[in-house]
């Protein structure tokens, strides 16, 4: 059964303009949980992980924050993918 909010959602992504913000904070909030989760699972701090990749805690504080709107730059993510013994793949589906 559907809740009032998946019957709102649905409804707007007919808009094109909805759809493209619901898109790309869903994909920022994918990203963020990632993130976080492969942090988590090396055992690393915020602070740790942002030593490895050469920035300051604040931003990986930020990049796990799926309500902060900025979105990374794709050098960004490399080096934080790298960091965690990862390779950043990009993908464009359907």
């Amino acid at each position: 059964m559907k809740s009032d909010l998946d019957r709102h959602i649905e409804k707007n992504l007919r808009d094109k303009e909805f759809r493209y913000y619901f898109e790309k904070a869903e994909a920022k909030r994918i990203l963020a949980q990632q993130i976080a989760a492969m942090r988590k699972a090396k055992k690393l701090s915020q602070a740790q992980l942002a030593e490895a990749v050469g920035t300051k805690q604040q931003s990986i504080a930020r990049l796990e924050n799926p309500q902060d709107k900025r979105m990374p730059s794709l050098e960004f993510l490399d080096r934080v993918a790298r960091a965690l013994g990862r390779k950043l793949a990009i993908s464009l589906t359907h």
